[in-house]
């Protein structure tokens, strides 16, 4: 029975038979080489080589010394808090004269619009300087241009048509910038200004150490939003990681405690416990709160602040877990089988979770998906959109802008809004492009192992060996091993609602633990005795104080249910 519960049809594995070197054979799954792993701040590209950045900082620069005063505005999500608090806390230990404006999910959507600079303007903004987006602002960028009001943008976001009229804009993801690696967030960016821009106030080892402990932020909104932990972001990653583990910033330690992450701060951590925090401010409340977190001196007032984060968290799980529900039951086979990507409306869903609906609808189905609310209840939907590998969803959402009144994202997820009345032509034309452009094939869910592992390497030292890949994220995924023909000594539900599955492997004279999130319902089709193939992660499990081996499973199938294939093949079992 174990073959029905399989979470992934295919299986593919880069390497198969024996290995000489664990880590050798991990490394050329990822065309990577140690020393690429190694590299050190001599591996970071020089600032100036982002078109526009030489001209930005000298605006910044400018402001600064003339006393101006600068409105930094910002995005509501991790990246975009993340990036207002890096350039404010340079702007603080320089004395500049700044503010900051962040945008409501709700009331006023994503990026800087004419509002937001008539906002600014009462601030009394001389400059505006955008994070995390602005590459899209048309009219509110018009509307400073008349004001006489510079505006410089520091986006990271893909340009999908002309620029807008800014000073500067500081994007490697400009079509005419041949910045060498685009795959920076938007703090990513947001450090490159200030790196440049540090040199014009600060000298020698102080500057060093000031931007050193910059890192944590980077840090936060590199690995939050899903960007490729290759190239320069893992270079300063790398050094980010230690910098948060050991940050003294009030909210840091506040976050730490009601996400109960003890040991050291790793990318899980920030992904899966640190981030969701951070972001549910921006998706039920407002971000002014994740921002004020990460930038008060009170400790007091930090816990208090992470303490209400980490209430509305557990609401939105709520929230997210009765959407998904009512998503799922809007698809139908037959859906399914006419349609390669699914579109669905939820007049009731709360914007600040139809992101998570997506990604929910997408990981079940194997294919792009989007979901729709009608945020004001006043016709005007907005859509958020995740996609699979092999198909652009940025650029399927950008062949039907005709229907769309704002749009702009990336490959794997992206956003828009429209008319209520253009929904169902939307609709049509963005499955008729996803029909266009997936084969079924492309519809098979697939699990990418790196190479089937010996049992006997299952234990302590491979755990800690593979540290030497980290960090892992996008680009450099946790590593993915099989082992065949275990032998299922013992299983048991677990967790507060029986949700998760704990089993007992046993191989020869030795048994190794592992454990499934969330796939409690599979002790079902399990019996003692029975052997089964199991696809898994490694990773350490503490207890008592003793640190041991633990399979972390994606998968489990029957032993021979499927035919190998030559090396980097696939697998289909």
């Amino acid at each position: 029975m174990v073959s029905a519960m399989r979470t992934y049809p295919v299986w593919q594995v880069a390497h198969q038979g024996p290995y000489v070197s664990l880590l050798d054979t991990l490394l050329a799954n990822r065309n990577l080489n140690i020393d690429e792993l190694e590299v050190g701040a001599e591996g970071l590209h020089p600032p100036e080589q982002l078109l526009d950045l030489q001209r930005g900082v000298e605006r910044i620069e400018r402001s600064i010394r003339r006393d101006e005063h600068i409105v930094i505005f910002g995005d509501y999500d991790v990246d975009g808090v993340s990036s207002t608090a890096l350039m404010l806390d340079f702007l603080d230990h320089v004395g500049a004269s700044c503010d900051f404006l962040l945008p409501d999910r709700h009331h006023d959507g994503y990026g800087l619009k004419p509002p937001g600079v008539r906002r600014a303007l009462e601030l009394g903004a001389r400059l505006i300087i955008t994070v995390d987006n602005g590459i899209s602002a048309f009219e509110a960028l018009q509307v400073a241009r008349a004001q006489s009001v510079d505006v410089v943008v520091i986006d990271h976001h893909r340009q999908n048509v002309e620029l807008p009229p800014a000073h500067s804009i500081i994007n490697p993801n400009r079509l005419d910038c041949d910045y060498p690696f685009k795959g920076l967030a938007g703090v990513g960016v947001t450090f490159k200004v200030v790196q440049r821009l540090s040199e014009a106030f600060l000298a020698g080892d102080q500057r060093r150490r000031y931007l050193n402990d910059l890192l944590d932020l980077f840090a936060l909104g590199t690995v939050a939003d899903i960007v490729p932990l290759l190239d320069e972001n893992r270079i300063l990653l790398r050094y980010g990681l230690r910098v948060a583990d050991r940050s003294t910033r009030p909210g840091f330690q506040a976050l730490r405690g009601v996400a109960r992450v003890k040991g050291r701060l790793d990318t899980r951590a920030i992904g899966f416990y640190l981030g969701p925090r951070l972001n549910v401010a921006g998706r039920l409340e407002k971000p002014d709160l994740a921002l004020e977190l990460l930038r008060t001196d009170d400790s007091e007032r930090a816990r208090e602040l992470a303490g209400q984060l980490d209430d509305l968290n557990a609401r939105r799980r709520q929230m997210q877990k009765q959407g998904i529900q009512e998503a799922l039951s809007l698809v139908g086979d037959e859906d399914l089988e006419r349609e390669r990507l699914i579109c669905s409306l939820g007049e009731e869903w709360d914007l600040g979770v139809i992101g998570l609906i997506a990604s929910a609808l997408c990981e079940t189905f194997s294919r792009p998906a989007v979901a729709v609310t009608d945020v004001k209840r006043d016709g005007t939907y907005v859509g958020s959109a995740r996609s699979i590998p092999g198909y652009d969803v940025n650029d399927g959402i950008r062949a039907c802008s005709e229907f769309l009144t704002t749009y702009g994202g990336h490959a794997a997820a992206a956003g828009f809004s429209l008319p209520g009345d253009r929904y169902e032509e939307f609709r049509a034309a963005l499955i008729d492009n996803a029909n266009a452009n997936l084969s079924v094939k492309d519809l098979q869910a697939s699990l990418h192992i790196d190479t089937e592992l010996d049992v006997a390497d299952i234990h302590y030292e491979t755990v800690k060996s593979l540290a030497r890949l980290e960090p892992f994220g996008q680009g450099n995924p946790v590593p993915v091993f099989v082992t065949r023909n275990l032998e299922v000594e013992s299983f048991s539900r677990v967790g507060r609602e029986a949700e998760h599955l704990k089993v007992v492997f046993r191989s020869e004279s030795a048994t190794r633990p592992a454990i499934w999130w969330r796939q409690g319902e599979v002790a079902d089709a399990l019996e003692a005795g029975s052997r089964v193939d199991a696809a898994y992660e490694l990773s350490l499990d503490a207890y008592k104080g003793l640190e041991t081996a633990q399979m972390v499973v994606k998968d489990l199938c029957l032993p021979g249910a499927g035919a190998s294939a030559s090396e980097g093949g696939p697998v289909t079992v």
